[in-house]
């Protein structure tokens, strides 16, 4: 009797090793990740999903950054054939170029069975992801159009706070070159490296200012060539060609590099190049919210989202994998936030993580008053059209009428196709 229960009880312990073995050396889920952060704020997300991986021995994100040049058509392919990453990161007004051809994944299902609790974002960046009722993208962040200024210049030149309206931003602007010999308002006007971005950017937040969208309510025409679109655009040929305190054909990664080197008084930009300000030794700058240079605050913005690309073979598994995934990077929102990004998650913005970071005070309330870009498919090409025009239009120090007619042609063709 006693063999026999030495017998069993090596039985047991032999079993009991097996099966902790077999758990011990079960590999963790490998998910695949394509990532189109390569600029300032690269180094910020690798940072973030390095951490991800060390938190936990369950998932193994395996990031591949693609350059955001051939980001889209390098996606749009693999969407295609259903052999995309088992994750993306996409703009928000990307996705009606996407959810319609059924290549992206509802998540409703997903985020129920992960737990994330989705009141604990904010409601307007994940409105702007769902499509007849269902949410295709997780949003990461909002990176809204802003403005910085260097205090060192300010001070010399006398001025005490930042420039609220859109004559004490020319005045504030004239005095700092006057005074110091700086650039007065870095803000690009050329499609030299990149598309005119910054200038289409305020050209909507301006006209939003005003109470106007870029198009119509149902996105079928441009809704800009009237007297807010001429104040709009008025505003910023001045800037170039009357008052001179931008220069002509100034590109973006020279806007950047003038304010970042102290040589410029006013840059306006994203929120993303905040953290890279942050390491440049000897700049001391403030970021404020866009300001009401029309009497009301609005400010365009866009937002990096979490979307699932359907695949060939279905995998639960990995679907779930990626909720917490996703739901990891919103909650630790806070080290994105170091890039300068806003994130969407209250959780997030709550901490005291993000409250002790500086300058994000200065703009983090800003997300009350962004609006996104229009939710039509054919606005990556509206975006890039209005960006070449507008910057053809200042270039040549054209009238507003005759602008804003010619780019009201070209919008409207775009949106009759």
């Amino acid at each position: 009797m006693k063999s026999r229960n030495l017998v069993l009880m090596a039985v047991f312990i032999l079993i009991a090793g097996m099966t902790l073995g077999a758990q011990t050396s079960q590999k963790p889920i490998e998910i695949g990740f394509w990532s189109l952060f390569t600029g300032g704020d690269g180094a910020f997300f690798d940072a973030m999903v390095k951490e991800f991986n060390a938190s936990q021995n369950e998932i193994v994100m395996k990031t591949d950054t693609v350059k955001f040049d051939n980001y889209y058509t390098k996606l749009t392919a693999a969407l295609a054939a259903k052999n995309a990453p088992d994750v993306v990161v996409m703009h928000q007004d990307r996705l009606s170029n996407f959810v319609p051809n059924g290549v992206l994944l509802p998540l409703d299902d997903y985020i129920k069975k992960a737990g994330i609790d989705m009141s604990t974002f904010e409601q307007g960046p994940v409105s702007n992801c769902r499509f007849d009722g269902k949410l295709y993208a997780i949003p990461m962040d909002v990176h809204p159009l802003i403005m910085y200024y260097n205090t060192d210049l300010f001070a010399k030149a006398g001025i005490p706070k930042a420039p609220v309206s859109l004559a004490e931003l020319i005045a504030d602007a004239q005095a700092i070159q006057e005074k110091t010999g700086a650039i007065g308002i870095a803000a690009d006007n050329t499609t030299a490296t990149y598309k005119a971005y910054t200038l289409t950017r305020m050209f909507m937040s301006m006209l939003k200012e005003q109470g106007y969208s870029t198009l119509n309510a149902n996105n079928t025409k441009a809704n800009f060539n009237n007297d807010a679109g001429a104040k709009a655009y008025q505003a910023l040929s001045d800037m170039v060609n009357k008052y001179k305190v931008t220069p002509k054909q100034l590109d973006y990664d020279s806007s950047v590099a003038d304010f970042k080197l102290g040589k410029a008084g006013i840059h306006f930009n994203g929120v993303w190049v905040t953290g890279s300000f942050e390491q440049q030794a000897g700049l001391n700058f403030a970021a404020v919210k866009f300001p009401a240079l029309f009497g009301t605050n609005a400010s365009w913005s866009g937002s990096h989202t979490f979307a699932v690309p359907v695949q060939k073979t279905f995998d639960e598994k990995k679907v779930m994998a990626v909720m917490t995934f996703i739901n990891w990077m919103t909650n630790h929102g806070y080290l994105w936030a170091k890039a300068g990004h806003v994130p969407t998650r209250k959780t997030a913005i709550d901490t005291p993580e993000f409250k002790s970071l500086p300058h994000r005070a200065g703009y983090a309330d800003a997300v009350k008053y962004t609006f996104a870009s229009p939710d039509t498919p054919k606005w990556p090409q509206c975006y890039d059209a209005i960006s070449d025009s507008l910057e053809e239009s200042v270039a040549l120090n054209r009238d507003a009428k005759t602008a804003l007619s010619n780019m009201e042609q070209v919008i409207n063709a775009i949106l009759a196709r």
